[in-house]
């Protein structure tokens, strides 16, 4: 399967690698998996890496020039096919795979691809001969060619378009056919992607009395020439010559008359690769030789390797804006939804941290104060991401918001939630959700775990327990009856309420920072308050994913009694 390469261009220089889905470094320093060597770059300038969606993300280590993408200076972006990330002089940009995103043509109907053997046949290769320059009808048809591949707006189109601009005269067929990689053996049936034959004597003559004659023209395609394309990486021409006792056809029905074909590749033939595969009759009365169509094909196998280029990277381009605008809305709900510890709070030792992914994932955070005085929050996760996952957010807040507000016991409200998510969850969606009341004045906390992580208890005597037992089901799957359960927390403890981008977030040798290494960071933070506790935490989990960029919301809320 061909690749999304990364290109850096400055100084004169090109280079091109395949990055890391999971964290390519690009700076100064010897140690970074792209190196360059330019004082405008710092010695850890930036990170490339793939998000869920399989966007490309640039982001900033804290350099010293920044990264510029539309002459505006950013943290961290998507990097658009087409659109280049600036570093210092340097530009860098994702090429998307070419092959893998042109489709066949469903028009084409071929019931049969016949190898022809049995002919005497004289194979020219492009090695072979010294290039032509194209002249007089030949370089008007191309122009005549580009420009309408110019006006294309798909790529889909463009093999189609190739096809029918070639296959013009009489009895000729021109088509794209796709080989597997060079390792294996040549098909004897490859993937035809785009076909068209040109008109015959029988076509004409339909035209003229209306009647409908079935075309005699069938495409056929020789092992022979795509060996020789294969084994020369370039374009190929077959002269054949017929002898009088041989039954072999070509493409069209006419068994004695000499043709020439021409093969070129479409790009890299080692790898999964397109050919264009021309067969036309030679008419030696005409003025025209075969030597100078074969220049001219691989003048159009040239344009067609560009203009498929230009198509894919505009088509990729405006496909990940639109997707890149989905997202943009969902990060703007999303943003809204940040928690704020409530104004004129008294009496909470609390703290938050709350960093989404740019993605926009699914963590859900959320305080309030009620009406006697105590301390609502809730911490949950929802099992999406993108739009459907900030839009379900949404409306879990003002959910879980208005249902306090009438019924201040948490099992009962925790059902209430449920029975209106199990209507309005998207299929397969569900949500994990930790709900609980604090009474400053007495350290009571009474709540309710819909599976969500159970949260820790944190003494100073560097002892650290899970908050309660097992917990209730998920929200949004089925009608359950929910627990309210209580616990009394003293001035000494402080409870760490956390979701799953903590205990799984990854180093560079795919270990998980998990709940025990959770555990021992917080038996040396007992004594601490909720804001060096959480610290400590993000601390130790930045450390513990190194070069690794967050791929997964972190939230984390710690409170007590002040």
């Amino acid at each position: 399967m061909a690749t999304e390469m990364l290109k850096i261009t400055g100084r004169g220089k090109t280079q091109q690698v395949e990055p890391n889905a999971k964290s390519t470094i690009i700076g100064r320093s010897p140690r970074c998996d792209v190196v360059i060597e330019s004082r405008d770059v710092s010695r850890e300038h930036a990170r490339i890496f793939q998000d869920p969606f399989g966007r490309w993300i640039v982001e900033d280590l804290g350099s010293s020039n920044g990264i510029l993408i539309n002459g505006k200076r950013v943290d961290a972006s998507v990097i658009l096919p087409g659109e280049p990330a600036v570093i210092g002089s340097f530009s860098l940009s994702i090429t998307p795979s070419l092959d893998r995103q042109i489709r066949p043509d469903e028009s084409v109907k071929i019931t049969a691809n016949i190898t022809t053997d049995g002919f005497e046949a004289e194979i020219i290769s492009v090695k072979d001969r010294k290039a032509e320059a194209l002249s007089g009808p030949f370089l008007d048809r191309l122009n005549e060619i580009i420009d309408h591949l110019s006006e294309l707006t798909s790529s889909s189109a463009l093999y189609p378009e190739v096809c029918r601009s070639l296959a013009q005269g009489p009895k000729a067929v021109a088509s794209i056919l796709r080989l597997p990689e060079k390792a294996g053996p040549t098909p004897e049936r490859p993937d035809i992607l785009a076909c068209h034959f040109g008109d015959t004597q029988d076509d004409a003559a339909a035209q003229e009395t209306g009647a409908f004659i079935p075309p005699r023209l069938a495409l056929r395609i020789s092992s022979h020439v795509l060996d020789a394309v294969r084994s020369t990486a370039d374009a190929v021409m077959v002269k054949t010559v017929y002898t009088a006792d041989t039954d072999v056809t070509w493409t069209a029905v006419d068994a004695h008359s000499p043709r020439a074909i021409i093969c070129a590749p479409l790009g890299d033939i080692s790898k999964i690769g397109d050919l264009l595969y021309f067969d036309i009759p030679i008419d030696e009365t005409q003025q025209t030789s075969p030597e100078q169509i074969f220049e001219f094909v691989r003048a159009v196998s040239r344009q067609i390797i560009y203009s498929r280029k230009s198509l894919i990277l505009m088509q990729a381009k405006a496909e990940r804006s639109l997707f890149d605008h989905e997202l943009s809305l969902a990060q703007k709900i999303q943003s809204k939804l940040a928690p704020a510890a409530p104004q004129n709070l008294s009496g909470v030792d609390l703290a938050v941290h709350y960093k989404p992914v740019m993605w926009v994932g699914g963590d859900y955070c959320d305080l309030w104060s009620l009406k006697d005085g105590r301390l609502a929050f809730a911490l949950g996760d929802v099992s999406d991401m993108g739009l459907p996952a900030a839009v379900v957010l949404s409306s879990l807040r003002i959910l879980l918001r208005t249902t306090l507000s009438f019924c201040d016991e948490p099992s009962q409200a925790m059902k209430h939630v449920n029975s209106h998510l199990i209507q309005d969850l998207p299929k397969e969606t569900s949500v994990t959700l930790f709900l609980g009341l604090f009474d400053p004045s007495t350290g009571t906390l009474e709540y309710v775990n819909a599976g969500h992580l159970q949260p820790l208890i944190v003494q100073t005597q560097a002892v650290v327990g899970p908050l309660g037992q097992p917990n209730d089901s998920v929200l949004g799957v089925r009608d359950t009856v929910f627990q309210t359960k209580k616990h009394s927390i003293n001035k000494n403890e402080r409870l760490l309420i956390f979701s799953d981008g903590v205990t799984k977030a990854q180093s560079p040798g795919d270990e998980k920072f998990g709940a025990e290494r959770l555990i021992h960071i917080l038996k040396s933070t007992g004594d601490h308050s909720a804001a060096k506790i959480i610290d400590s935490v993000t601390k130790a989990v930045a450390d513990f994913r190194q070069t690794l960029p967050q791929h997964d919301d972190i939230t984390l809320l710690c409170l007590g009694k002040s």
